[in-house]
């Protein structure tokens, strides 16, 4: 029987103590009497962020060790597969009575992603699992951007969304000519809020946070490290199925954001505009 209203979190932290910080929060959740909650990218072991900051020969000894903390099993998040010589950045959804209900890799690495991941086959390419917490569905990062995979989310009538997203910097490290795509602020504040417009989806956007110690980790020997983490920190969001936001954490928040979910909220933004029903016109596009 369908669950028609519950409670869900997103996490907001810096990755630490793997396996024993997920069931942490796994049980602080469950103890807030959730019944979802949602990691960010490549949780376990870590967003590897150092790959936008090093040389080719820099990230050798990085991607050595990264390999090493990388998980060759099926978790409740976003984490860091490897099958045979391939990493892939993967998400997967567990079911109440640990089954896999959904496992998906994202389909093609951003930009310097390529020098330590793989793409996604279409074996592992759907993302919208039905529940009995409503159409579940998950995408990493800037997949959450891409018009083609919000077309078929919204098409398999996705009721929850995880936009899993990974350590970004905030605007105010932009330097020209560098996209203002390639930091926080707009993936936390336009990209994801308009997904759930787009998709009348609640959608919850767990992020990546780093420490100092976190910058020394993604900083390769021989390089200062940056010394000031707060930048990359406090982009996490939860927002409505109307792209209107529920929460926003402080800078220097480190846990679980929750909200109550009701799915039928979903139906008063599908009721103006549903893209895969009343709002579409399938005998044209």
């Amino acid at each position: 029987m369908p669950i028609t209203k519950y409670k869900a979190a997103a996490v907001t932290s810096e990755p630490g103590a793997g396996v024993v910080k997920t069931i942490d929060f796994i049980n602080e959740a469950g103890q807030a009497e959730c019944k979802l909650v949602a990691f960010f990218k490549v949780w376990i072991p870590g967003y590897p962020y150092w790959m936008w900051k090093v040389t080719y020969l820099q990230s050798l000894p990085m991607l050595k060790k990264y390999r090493e903390n990388s998980m060759a099993i099926y978790v409740s998040l976003g984490f860091s597969e490897i099958d045979h010589a391939t990493l892939y950045l993967a998400q997967v959804l567990i079911g109440p009575d640990g089954s896999v209900v959904n496992h998906r890799r994202k389909i093609k690495p951003t930009h310097v992603e390529k020098l330590v991941y793989g793409d996604g086959a279409g074996d592992t390419f759907m993302s919208v699992s039905e529940t009995d917490i409503g159409r579940v569905g998950q995408l990493n990062c800037w997949e959450n951007m891409n018009p083609f995979l919000k077309a078929l989310n919204a098409s398999c009538r996705e009721q929850v969304h995880v936009a899993a997203w990974p350590v970004y910097p905030g605007r105010e490290c932009q330097v020209a000519p560098d996209p203002a795509t390639n930091y926080a602020d707009p993936a936390s504040d336009l990209v994801t809020p308009e997904y759930a417009i787009e998709t009348g989806a609640w959608t919850l956007a767990p992020f990546q946070q780093l420490s100092v110690e976190g910058l020394k980790k993604n900083t390769p020997e021989g390089v200062e490290p940056e010394t000031d983490p707060s930048v990359y920190n406090g982009h996490a969001r939860i927002y409505r199925p109307d792209g209107s936001l529920v929460v926003k954490p402080d800078k220097d928040f480190d846990g679980l954001i929750f909200v109550d979910i009701d799915p039928n909220e979903n139906h008063l933004t599908k009721v103006l505009a549903d893209f895969a029903g009343h709002y579409m016109r399938p005998d044209l596009i």
